[in-house]
């Protein structure tokens, strides 16, 4: 009885399987080798259609029937940080798979002949996506133990009891290339033991987290506009895995990526021809979270410490989870697009799983924090917005929980006393009806909307945009809370960050003076006062306080508010 399952699949110029026939029996596929075989690569004269991998005598003795010598070097195998499988050097069927697809023993050389076979189309499998070579690192890795304990270490795979009567480990448990693949049949083009539209083949296996409600999964979009990649299927939804990976010949060999460039495969959609979201045009603005700028820095499993700088797509975005935000609503925590991503709590812990947006952010904005450009010299400073964030400071916006302070009067109509803000009120695209989030913006520090922090401005609604989301421009203005605010903002063209730190003030970082009201004095605009060297404020209550220090010349000793 000759095993189904020995061969993997041709799909390159010379071998092509057609994918919309289905071709149930060996001698109507690309598998058939002999002269009168349908595809390009065929014998010259040899009638025989099996006699390419079988014989019934002089063989090697090897199971089933083979009739071809086995390759002698060595392969280059599949690497990946977040592979829990051992896969080695390949064994079984996968072995007798790559007697043809590694393109080093000819086609025509079997045992049972003592001269080879003369094939009319070149006496080797063609140069292509079928001709894996021996580099293996960017094929779907083989050859390693699928068991029960793999799946136990890893909750996306699936356990091996439950795969389908079709997708078949070897004797021993090993995955091996007939476990996607038979040889003999081809119903499903590219010799797959089931359809992979919408998933189905990559599915039974792969059990990825979210992705039941994911966008890449459920997506009716067509795929016809995009011009990058080579996907089978009309819609994203059809697509599906297919639209970012590749199981052979991967050109991002970890992960199976079909770009190298990890960014390319989501700017393949995301550049405005498949996907609403034009990210690409984002990224073109004067500030951004540019991924084009790093290759090869970011892996999936590193630590939120990790020393290189970089941003990438996936810090942020789970392709496996990602849905569509609906737009407006309330206040929620974490947004559709940010589901299943890593996150750094407020009190340093790294989790798999981010509960709040801020938590995402805080994987490169706390305790390695990213260089910011133009970042504002602080009387008491830190880059770890972590530390700034903390309930336990003075003051801080209330992005990890509500402003302890109960005498914020300025906030607009419709933000009450205790209200909730996320890192993306302030941070987003500028463009109104483009992508949301932090992907880039014509203002500085990636922010919504203007926010100027330069001396010496006059004042305007569009100087101080940012602010005036939140906070009446007509109360900051009339002095309710500060009974020198028009003074300093209109009269002396000061900005509000010449005394307030728009994030937090670290109770970390202690300075001699109060920060309160997210007062943390620029030290290039406010400086000590001469005589006392002191540069302070001191909270004295309710929307009273002194100040100590040197501002536009004029020096300020203890003077009362």
């Amino acid at each position: 009885m000759i095993n189904k399952h020995l061969i993997v699949y041709f799909t390159t110029v010379g071998l092509m399987a057609t994918s919309a026939i289905a071709q149930p029996r060996v001698s109507d596929t690309v598998h058939n080798l002999s002269a009168g075989g349908p595809g390009q690569v065929r014998a010259t004269s040899e009638a025989q259609v099996c006699i390419f991998c079988h014989a019934p005598h002089n063989t090697g003795g090897m199971e089933p029937l083979w009739n071809r010598s086995l390759p002698m070097g060595s392969y280059t195998i599949y690497q990946s940080s977040t592979l829990d499988a051992q896969p080695g050097q390949p064994t079984g069927a996968s072995k007798l798979c790559l007697s043809c697809h590694d393109g080093t023993i000819a086609l025509g050389s079997v045992l049972s002949r003592n001269e080879i076979i003369q094939m009319a189309g070149g006496d080797y499998i063609p140069a292509g996506l079928t001709n894996l070579g021996t580099d293996l690192s960017d094929d779907h890795p083989i050859s390693f133990f699928y068991s029960s304990g793999l799946a136990a270490s890893d909750p996306q795979l699936a356990n091996p009891a439950t795969l389908p009567d079709d997708v078949e480990l070897d004797a021993v448990g090993q995955l091996q290339c007939t476990a996607c693949h038979d040889p003999h049949k081809n119903t499903f083009g590219d010799f797959l033991v089931r359809s992979n539209q919408f998933g189905q083949l990559c599915t039974v296996c792969h059990t990825m987290n979210g992705w039941s409600i994911a966008a890449h999964k459920n997506s009716p979009t067509s795929v016809a506009g995009a011009t990058a990649a080579d996907w089978p299927y009309p819609t994203v939804t059809e697509n599906a895995c297919r639209s970012c990976h590749r199981s052979h010949t991967a050109a991002g060999h970890e992960r199976l990526l079909i770009f190298e460039n990890e960014e390319d495969n989501c700017f393949a959609c995301h550049d405005g021809q498949v996907a609403s979201a034009n990210i690409v045009a984002e990224l073109d603005k004067f500030s951004a979270h540019d991924t084009r700028r790093y290759l090869n820095v970011h892996d999936l499993a590193e630590s939120h410490l990790a020393t290189e700088v970089h941003v990438e797509c996936t810090d942020c975005h789970n392709p496996h989870a990602a849905s569509a935000q609906p737009p407006g609503g309330p206040y929620i925590p974490l947004g559709a697009t940010l589901a299943n991503v890593r996150g750094v709590t407020i009190s340093g812990t790294e989790i798999d799983t981010a509960q709040n947006e801020y938590e995402v952010c805080f994987r490169c904005h706390s305790d390695n924090p990213v260089p910011i450009n133009d970042a504002i010299t602080r009387l008491s400073s830190t880059a770890n917005l972590r530390l700034k964030f903390s309930p336990g400071n003075a003051s801080f916006h209330p992005v990890v929980t509500s402003s302890p302070s109960p005498d914020t009067v300025s906030l607009n109509p419709g933000m009450p006393s205790g209200s909730l803000i996320r890192c993306t009120d302030c941070h987003n695209n500028d463009s109104g009806g483009g992508p949301r989030g932090p992907h880039g913006s014509n203002y500085n520090y990636l922010l919504e909307r203007h926010y100027n922090v330069d001396d010496d401005t006059p004042e305007s609604a569009f100087e101080y945009a940012m602010c005036y989301k939140c906070h009446q421009r007509s109360s900051i203005l009339n002095d309710d809370s500060f009974d020198e605010h028009d003074k300093h903002i209109r009269g002396e063209n000061a900005p509000c960050s010449a005394c307030h730190d728009p994030h937090g003030v670290s109770a970390a970082f202690p300075t001699a003076s109060d920060h309160t009201h997210l007062i943390n004095f620029d030290t290039n605009i406010v400086f000590p006062e001469p005589q006392t060297g002191l540069l302070e404020f001191r909270d004295q209550g309710t929307h009273r306080g002194t100040c100590t220090l040197l501002c536009h010349g004029e020096a300020h000793r203890d003077e009362n508010y």
